[in-house]
């Protein structure tokens, strides 16, 4: 799920404003409960709420003071007093601008004034208001302002000359933790480095955490500026880092290598090669395999070195891929090199190597699902089914994708394990009476999902958290409850983790792109649960997760970002978007899964020429995201299925059990788009 980066809603202009008016603080009315508001007058309180809005950003005065008459009572008023303060938060107010931050201590309002009343006051240069507002963990301009402002508050006559030094080393010895970043620090931090380095803090040792910080995947560009830094005689390391980083074959270049630092060296270049494995395998091979002699690995370069040429030499089928995951114990593997090896056992059905394994796997892996899903699948194979039907019987108790294919594999009922997630009529009157579930309520109507979801971060607490994740759901906010009994870790709440949201659109057009509804439900909890303005890293958009071009590849026209976060629009072309991967592949409902995550060419790439069983498949997909997604979506589509059609046996996991996959004919791979 998404976590909400909480930022300054105003900033705080510089003097005093002449004739700036004091406000006091808005005194709220007894929180409405459930059963008492009354949605008609909400409406138009929302509607004054907007027009205040309006009023004070033009500093129409008069108008926004006779709106906020007409608006008490109502959960947004502290918003308007946030956009108050924004013009009138300076030092003659400063009772006011306290008075909020205690009063919205607990809620992100604190934040959104506190940022600019910071910024307000360091371009005052008034230390002493600065230290005492100042709420950690603050921006990082904020905390260097924090030392400087530390340091020239410290007192100079009331100690001795040494113990005024040792005060002020104390002080600047934070200066550490603000110097070990990998990026470049703000100018405001300028003053207090000066300092640190002066007094002789900032060290060759520290000056090379942050070189290496720089260096493996910071901004490498701070890595001249760094070396500089360096005595003379250890600037060739940081040039030779910033080489490799730009290009990892130059990890190569022994020449560049004085010998004079052989950690320094070595640790260069077990992130060269740790690289150059992704990029150039057999190069990478060759020169692991002729290093200089003065280069020793450290027990923990070994093990990285070893962990990341497995997992690479995996993903590309490298004919070495075998023998450097037998290079790992079972204590050495890690989550990644561990799937790996079962991925490769699987896919060459090394059955027997799969249950000598077993017994040295530490407890947790040895008991997972997916661990005891191939130990009953390797007994099966090696004709050993009697053995294999308790733990699949076991096995099929699990609400998971391995416990639905050994529900198929026996043909016995699914157990979802339900437990119903309620709310009392105290609880829900008592929750209605945190001002912060009115606030978020509130914005949600008003479309600000945004600050909706910084509420319901800061109100979130363990003890109130299955109570909310139940108001939530009956809202219908389903990301949030999704979200929050994730948080809890409650996950047998199936009724809310699986909504039927959004289910007239979802229905309407599965059914003119004539897909399965529950596929289409799937895929969009998967995707975005149910959250209709989800934005992904990758530029995906709205409840499905559509790329601009495959929006506009299945409209033929130009699409925006508004027009996929529209629910209806997005679900059309998602739906036709599953469609058109499943025509294209053969009618293969779990390939089209699979496309629609990493790209139908992709999984061309993937299907074996040698047919091979449909679990085998997916456990040995190269991509950990499209292999976790394909589990997913096939185990939330099957309990769809359960829930919405009450379909007792695993009748879509009995689908999967006998497939498999092969070679799709040239006109399929080869088709247009």
């Amino acid at each position: 799920m998404w976590k909400a980066q909480i930022t300054s809603k105003n900033s705080i202009k510089a003097g005093v404003l002449a004739g700036a008016l004091l406000i006091a603080p808005i005194a709220l009315a007894a929180p409405p409960s459930a059963s008492v508001v009354d949605e008609s007058v909400r409406e138009q309180q929302r509607e004054l709420f907007k027009q205040a809005e309006v009023a004070v950003k033009r500093r129409r005065i008069k108008e926004y003071q006779q709106l906020v008459q007409q608006l008490e009572g109502y959960p947004l008023l502290p918003y308007l007093e946030l956009d108050r303060i924004g013009q009138i938060g300076y030092i003659a107010n400063e009772d006011y601008v306290l008075s909020f931050f205690d009063r919205y201590q607990q809620s992100p309002l604190d934040w959104q004034a506190r940022q600019p009343w910071l910024d307000y006051l360091m371009r005052q240069g008034d230390y002493q208001r600065f230290v005492r507002d100042f709420k950690a963990p603050g921006s990082q301009t904020h905390q260097c302002f924090l030392i400087e402002a530390q340091l020239a508050l410290l007192p100079t006559e009331q100690h001795t000359a040494d113990q005024a030094d040792v005060n002020r080393l104390q002080v600047l010895r934070q200066v550490d933790t603000v110097w070990r970043n990998g990026s470049s620090l703000p100018k405001a931090c300028d003053t207090i480095l000066a300092a640190w380095a002066e007094a002789g803090l900032r060290t060759p040792e520290l000056i090379w955490e942050r070189v290496v910080l720089a260096a493996e995947g910071g901004q490498h560009t701070l890595l001249p500026y760094l070396g500089r830094l360096l005595p003379e005689p250890m600037q060739y390391l940081a040039e030779h880092y910033r080489r490799v980083r730009v290009n990892p074959s130059y990890v190569t270049r022994f020449s560049a290598l004085t010998q004079a630092y052989p950690e320094h060296e070595a640790k260069i270049l077990s992130y060269g090669l740790r690289r150059l494995i992704w990029r150039d395998p057999d190069l990478a091979l060759a020169t692991l395999a002729k290093l200089p002699s003065h280069i020793v690995w450290t027990a923990e370069q070994q093990l990285s070195l070893n962990q990341t040429f497995a997992t690479a030499l995996s993903v590309k089928n490298h004919p070495q891929a075998e023998t450097w995951l037998a290079r790992l114990a079972p204590n050495e593997h890690n989550d990644t090199t561990l799937q790996w090896q079962l991925a490769d056992w699987v896919r060459r059905g090394a059955w027997q190597q799969i249950i000598e394994f077993m017994p040295r796997l530490p407890d947790t892996e040895r008991e997972s699902d997916q661990w005891q899903y191939w130990f009953a699948r390797s007994l099966e194979s090696l004709g050993q089914p009697g053995v294999a039907a308790p733990l699949w019987r076991e096995l099929a108790q699990s609400r998971s994708y391995y416990g639905f294919l050994a529900a198929a594999k026996l043909d016995v009922p699914l157990n979802l394990q339900r437990q119903p997630l309620q709310l009392s009529e105290q609880q829900r009157q008592a929750l209605w009476q945190l001002d912060g579930v009115q606030r978020a309520y509130e914005l949600r109507a008003l479309d600000r999902h945004l600050d909706a979801r910084r509420e319901w971060f800061y109100m979130v607490t363990p003890a109130q958290q299955l109570q909310l994740a139940a108001l939530a759901s009956e809202w219908g906010w389903h990301d949030q409850a999704i979200y929050t009994l994730g948080q809890a870790g409650e996950f047998d709440a199936v009724a809310q983790r699986f909504p039927e949201a959004y289910l007239e659109q979802h229905q309407k057009f599965a059914d003119a792109a004539q897909i399965d509804v529950n596929w289409a439900l799937a895929v969009s909890r998967r995707e975005s649960a149910f959250r209709h303005d989800a934005r992904s890293h990758a530029g995906a958009y709205g409840l499905m997760q559509l790329l601009p071009s495959t929006a506009r590849l299945m409209e033929d026209k130009p699409l925006n970002h508004r027009d996929l976060f529209h629910v209806e629009t997005n679900i059309r072309l998602g739906t036709r978007y599953l469609s058109h991967l499943q025509q294209r592949l053969e009618g293969n409902w779990l390939l089209a899964t699979a496309a629609y995550n990493a790209g139908i060419y992709r999984v061309y790439d993937w299907i074996p020429t040698q047919p091979l069983a449909a679990d085998r498949w997916i456990e040995t997909i190269p991509y950990a995201e499209t292999r976790n997604y394909v589990k997913n979506v096939l185990a939330y589509q099957q309990i769809y299925r359960a829930l919405r059609q009450g379909e007792q046996q695993p009748e879509l996991f009995q689908q999967v059990v006998p497939m498999r996959i092969g070679k799709l004919p040239a006109t399929s791979a080869n088709s247009g788009d």
